[in-house]
């Protein structure tokens, strides 16, 4: 018998255990989820995956790969027996299309007319026009219909996709008058190397848009420099900044910028990445107040380093340096990338801070003044105090939205709109639930000690201090943290008081980060954000679990 009731206590644990466990891997889902997305560029979030792609390691360039939603994948409605009999045949059949083109394609394709990837890319094009009932044909007659769709011009729009590449192009330079001069105008690129194992090449045609490539290797040395010297009628003072167009190759390598003119250097002090594999216009801004302002920071600073050689007037030397990044710090700049952008765009410093200061101020304002007035109502006898006391718990019953109004006419005329004084001087008057909570918690604390504590001449202040405030830590601790969750998330309180953005929290900040980006949303930026936001709640709530269960389970017990 006592094996039996062994036996089914072991098997009762071990299902309980993995209920829970089974639980909590439900419920972190989707934080699982947000922290991947946080590290995925906007092309990886279809088809979705839980874990984002590790970026392969590059050492030479250009070459030729595929995104993982440019594969071709199995239309709905072909069944797995046709498609695993046609798949192969079908790439087959496209790579010796695409080489029978050879004469037809610029003389750079030739190393690339082999590579199966290339005509899986046209395989996944021509798939979304095939018809489902191609794939219940023999396989003559199916790689027959693949075959006479595959044209030069769709082989040379793929190609431009799969062709992974890093080029340069046209240099635009912005003044602080607004005024933008174009000296690279009608594709007069100048890009040369001046160090490192690489070449220029010019590519006029082939390519969606010209510009002069640049094959590299790093398997001898670790990084790569390219200049150009332009002509400018602008003066040093009067240059803002510095746009380079420039095509990554998705390999991760960071950027660094050199500016030279008028016999000064600026150098980057932040870098970019070769982290997309299309053409994207990385700006550089030279140090300025804007870097300190709330403007979306869409640019790169640089920083003055000193003297430089170069004195030609009238001429502006612009240097491109890519850096080796081997497969582990690629990795590392792709997940963190969009981490990096958040706290570059945005003042997240500034919404922190401004979050970190009302969270302060309102958990030292519950504890103090809900503990105060709980204090009154469980240890106090004063006529009226039962009555008081449920008028407060009858103001739990009125819903927010209907005081929301003349709330914020009183803070009006007060002069308190667009500052931050409606979000915490309210609550050093206590909140409602708070009291109730704590009065709960003092009840239970046994009478004698106060009797023994009045004999020794304390008085009600000194009891309050020495004795209940002691004693109702864990309940104070709960508070704390449900203060703090409410004010870290809330977002309607300063959506309707505050307008200045440098005083917005985090929860704010977030809303105008997503605004601000306009048509160029990124949802891996707004995730990295959100994960930034959510992080410091998780940790609050683990290392304080204990003391925040061990509140609310004692709160309703009496001694």
């Amino acid at each position: 018998m006592n094996r039996k009731k062994t036996a089914s206590a072991v098997v009762w644990r071990g299902v309980t255990h993995a209920m829970l466990l089974a639980g909590s891997i439900l419920f972190a889902a989707p934080f699982i989820w947000l922290l991947s997305t946080s590290s995925k560029v906007n092309d990886e979030l279809y088809p979705p995956k839980w874990i984002p792609q590790i970026p392969r390691g590059v050492i030479e360039s250009p070459y030729i790969d595929v995104r993982d939603n440019e594969r071709p994948l199995k239309p709905v409605l072909v069944s797995v027996e046709d498609w695993q009999r046609l798949f192969l045949p079908v790439c087959d059949a496209i790579s010796g299309a695409i080489e029978g083109y050879r004469d037809e394609f610029p003389e750079f394709y030739g190393p690339f007319l082999t590579n199966r990837v290339w005509a899986e890319a046209v395989f996944a094009r021509l798939l979304r026009r095939a018809p489902d009932v191609v794939f219940t044909k023999m396989n003559s007659e199916a790689t027959a219909w693949f075959v006479e769709n595959t044209t030069p011009k769709l082989c040379r729009e793929v190609f431009d996709t799969v062709y992974r590449r890093v080029a340069l192009s046209d240099v635009v330079l912005h003044g602080w008058d607004l005024s933008i001069e174009r000296p690279t105008a009608g594709a007069n690129f100048s890009w040369r190397v001046v160090d490192g194992d690489a070449v220029v090449v010019s590519r006029p045609e082939g390519l969606d848009r010209p510009g002069q490539e640049v094959r590299y290797s790093f398997a001898k040395r670790g990084s790569f420099r390219v200049e150009t010297i332009l002509p400018t009628a602008m003066r040093l003072e009067d240059l803002k900044r510095v746009v380079v167009s420039n095509h990554c190759d998705r390999s991760w390598h960071t950027l660094w910028a050199t500016v030279e003119m008028e016999g000064r250097k600026f150098v980057s002090a932040q870098s970019a990445f070769s982290g997309t594999d299309l053409w994207q216009e990385t700006t550089w801004q030279f140090a300025s107040e804007d870097d300190d302002s709330i403007k979306m920071k869409t640019w790169l600073r640089l920083e003055a380093a000193g003297v430089s050689e170069f004195v030609e007037p009238g001429k502006i030397r612009v240097t491109v340096e890519y850096r080796y990044a081997p497969r582990i710090f690629a990795t590392f700049n792709k997940y963190t990338d969009n981490y990096r952008k958040a706290l570059r765009i945005a003042p997240m410093t500034l919404y922190v801070r401004n979050s970190v200061l009302l969270v302060l101020l309102n958990v030292v304002g519950q504890v103090l003044g809900s503990s105060l007035v709980a204090f009154s109502f469980a240890r106090l006898r004063w006529p009226g105090r039962d009555a008081c006391f449920f008028l407060v718990l009858a103001t739990m019953m009125i819903p927010p939205q209907v005081t929301m109004i003349p709330v914020f006419l009183i803070f009006k005329e007060l002069g308190w709109y667009n500052s931050l004084k409606p979000l915490w001087v309210t609550s050093f008057f206590g909140g409602a639930f708070n009291i109730f909570l704590l009065r709960q918690f003092m009840l239970g604390i046994p009478r004698d000690l106060e009797d023994s504590a009045k004999i020794d001449g304390c008085s009600y202040f000194r009891i309050y201090r020495s004795i209940v405030l002691p004693l109702i830590k864990p309940a104070l601790a709960t508070i704390g943290i449900f203060t703090f969750l409410y004010v870290w998330n809330d977002f309607m309180g300063p959506l309707v008081y505050l307008t200045d953005q440098r005083l917005y929290p985090l929860s704010l900040g977030l809303f105008a980060l997503q605004a601000l980006q306009g048509g160029a949303f990124s949802y891996g930026l707004m995730m990295s954000a959100s994960v930034m936001m959510t992080v410091p709640v998780i940790l609050l709530f683990f290392s304080a679990q204990r003391t925040f269960i061990q509140g609310v389970t004692l709160s309703g017990l009496k001694g």
